[in-house]
């Protein structure tokens, strides 16, 4: 049975449990659910009473879920050498003043805003959902299988990010980005069996600056917009590793997501602002036949 339950995360949840009794799959999905809920308030940016605010006030915490995240979202940074870097969103606010007084930021503001973010974390901007979603539906549906024996099987879905835990596998449809529409077809589906899918993308996201769009997929080396990948869906092992990739490979080159990708063991689908697709597998299956 499928349980769909809005909004969590500012997204759709979606989640089905096997057990061995609908009365067990029905308290396991109603424990998930509350898990994430809790889990919100911890790494909420719109929420004020989040202890991801108070961490951004105080520049400090306890939290050991937010230290946990927070540590995993510095070392990618490092990783991808600032490909991902979880204080980006002063850049965004530099590109928000850009659209409202409609003029393009200068090189000096943009290299500005590149080095301030590049330095020590600056914890009073820190944003953490590009990592925390994918952490968070791995850890809420995970902590329930492990506890509950009665349980054999699972997936939640928020949003882009999917987890699978388990037996078996579930199927799960990719958008094409140029075609976001609900009654679309899915560009590919896969099989997920104990693993988990994050897809990102900027295709419906753009500042419009003197009539022209800009991508709100920022490099943060550079405070430049990116718009060469329309959307990035990758499988890894877990859930924060998926939703990372997938943010990195938006912003990398298409070679060198595929390289990143590799090294992590994953697999993922790219497809470009043309249309144009690159596979790191044969694992997607493609609604029409595509060139890989």
């Amino acid at each position: 049975m499928v349980r769909i339950a809005e909004p969590l995360l500012g997204t759709r949840a979606e989640i089905s449990i096997t057990a061995r009794s609908d009365a067990a799959a029905s308290a396991a999905q109603e424990a998930v659910l509350a898990e994430v809920a809790r889990l919100e308030a911890v790494f909420s940016i719109f929420d004020e009473t989040s202890d991801l605010h108070a961490l951004r006030r105080t520049g400090t915490t306890r939290v050991p879920e937010l230290l946990e995240v927070l540590d995993l979202a510095l070392a990618w940074c490092d990783r991808s050498g600032g490909a991902f870097h979880p204080a980006a969103a002063s850049l965004s606010e530099l590109w928000l003043q850009a659209e409202a007084k409609d003029r393009l930021p200068t090189a000096l503001e943009r290299e500005t805003a590149a080095t301030a973010v590049a330095g020590p974390p600056q914890l009073e901007v820190l944003d953490l959902n590009a990592i925390a979603k994918g952490w968070i539906a791995d850890r809420a549906l995970r902590s329930r299988m492990l506890v509950d024996r009665n349980l054999a099987s699972g997936w939640l879905s928020l949003g882009g990010d999917v987890v699978h835990r388990g037996d078996g596998s579930v199927r799960v449809g990719i958008e094409d980005p140029h075609r976001p529409y609900d009654n679309a077809e899915p560009l590919a589906s896969v099989e997920l069996s104990n693993e988990a899918l994050a897809t990102s993308g900027g295709a419906r996201r753009w500042w419009t600056i003197a009539g022209e769009r800009y991508s709100k997929v920022l490099d943060p080396r550079t405070a430049q917009p990116v718009d060469h990948v329309a959307s990035a869906t990758v499988i890894a092992r877990d859930g924060a590793t998926a939703d990372v990739l997938a943010t990195i490979a938006l912003v990398l080159t298409p070679e060198e997501a595929l390289g990143v990708v590799a090294e992590e063991g994953a697999d993922c689908l790219l497809v470009d602002r043309d249309g144009g697709v690159r596979t790191s597998s044969g694992r997607f299956e493609f609604t029409t036949p595509r060139t890989r």
